[in-house]
């Protein structure tokens, strides 16, 4: 057996994956067509995004613009600036440090930070999906596709965002685990704690897995996050408590106005009548029953059902967010769904994601039910490889080499 695969220490040199060219029941050149329809529709909104302010982007231009002084942290301060400035009113609940990648597109004009971000934020998803395509074992064009036609990944580009980034370095950290790297898994995972509810489920992998090595580095880099942290608050020590302090109000007043959006399990239970702790614990009731298949499935299944996991049981996801589910998408496509199941829930799920963007008047992100359904699915491990009908190309070989397995 590999060690990479077999997780006990994660050394040694990872074999070479075949494959998968054609994963579901879709002919080649129009899974290509659809995957470009999706894309065009998906990014065609951001024409109109001069027209409705840059949407969350002034939140990021401000804070790059503030980078160096207490308003990065201080809330208050932070939307007075914005006031004086004529900007639209939000905060920046990312670590501080992490204003250090938008110091330069502040020192130029919104629109064109704006559209150079955009670029970037394509650039970062093209770059995820050829990590994906050797992690996973697809073909390379299978791996953008499946990318590029994610409704949620190009509305993060259309609206500002920055989950393409995420995506990018939870990819880099499941190529890393599955090669046996867990100081390179760490690297990466570290990184993504600038949203540290994007980052701790990896992390918590890491944990789970004995992962020791990588779990120094990311102490290591906390600490980085901190110093870092200092630098952009204009020398603050203690800018973690006003920073927490201001994430907690921003959670709640974000949740409030936009509730609608929200597609993980406490963030719909926050929306009924019910005690906040209840929603809380719904979240952790998805995190205890995970805990069984982050510790004992192969480890490129883990970390993909680490990101699905995190973005389920999140007290604060939206629609942007749920481009981290594309790993699980990714291991489905790979063999880890058995067909025709396969096919059903993927084109199911790539069909209701364009909603999420008119969750205002459904009242309800139709990522919703996907997030949530492939959580159940795979936790269950209900519909997995072997479990009915043919595993579709390349699922026997992927098994073999421990990417996926029978329930």
């Amino acid at each position: 057996m590999n060690p990479s695969r077999a997780d006990p220490a994660g050394q040694g040199a990872r074999p070479k994956l075949p494959l998968v060219e054609a994963p579901l029941r879709i002919a080649p050149g129009r899974l290509r067509l659809w995957a470009a329809g999706l894309f065009l529709i998906g990014l065609a909104p951001i024409v109109a995004a001069p027209f409705y302010g840059f949407h969350d982007w002034p939140a990021f231009w401000s804070a790059g613009a503030v980078l160096g002084t207490s308003d990065l942290t201080d809330g208050n301060r932070l939307l007075a600036w914005q006031a004086g400035h004529g900007l639209p009113l939000a905060v920046f609940p990312y670590l501080p440090a992490s204003a250090l990648l938008l110091w330069p597109l502040a020192q130029l004009p919104m629109a064109l930070g704006f559209w150079l971000w955009a670029a970037a934020m394509l650039g970062c998803s093209l770059l995820a999906a050829r990590s994906a395509s050797r992690a996973f074992g697809l073909s390379v064009p299978m791996a953008v596709g499946t990318t590029i036609a994610w409704a949620p990944l190009t509305g993060a580009i259309v609206i500002g965002q920055n989950t393409p980034v995420a995506l990018l370095l939870a990819t880099i950290a499941i190529e890393a685990l599955a090669a046996g790297r867990s100081r390179g898994a760490g690297i990466a995972a570290g990184l993504l704690l600038y949203k540290p509810t994007l980052g701790l489920p990896l992390v918590g992998l890491l944990a789970l897995r004995a992962r020791w090595r990588g779990l120094a580095v990311v102490v290591v880099m906390a600490v980085a996050w901190y110093l870092g942290g200092m630098m952009a608050s204009g020398g603050d020590v203690a800018w973690p408590r006003t920073w927490l302090g201001t994430v907690l109000g921003y959670m709640g007043q974000d949740a409030a106005v936009n509730a609608d959006k929200a597609v993980s399990l406490p963030g719909l239970l926050a929306r009924l009548p019910i005690p906040t702790v209840v929603a809380v614990l719904g979240g952790l009731v998805i995190v205890l029953l995970a805990i069984p298949r982050l510790v004992n499935a192969p480890v490129v299944e883990a970390a993909a059902g680490a990101c699905l996991v995190g973005v389920a049981a999140s007290p604060h996801a939206w629609g942007y967010d749920a481009v981290l589910i594309l790993p699980i998408i990714w291991w489905a496509l790979a063999g880890g769904i058995a067909e025709p199941w396969r096919t059903r829930l993927i084109v199911t799920g790539y069909a209701l994601a364009p909603f999420w963007l008119i969750s205002r008047q459904t009242q309800l992100s139709m990522l919703a039910p996907v997030v949530l359904g492939a959580a159940a699915i795979w936790l269950t491990g209900a519909w997995r490889a072997g479990s009915a009908g043919a595993d579709g190309p390349g699922a026997g070989a992927l098994r073999a080499a421990g990417v996926v397995r029978r329930a």
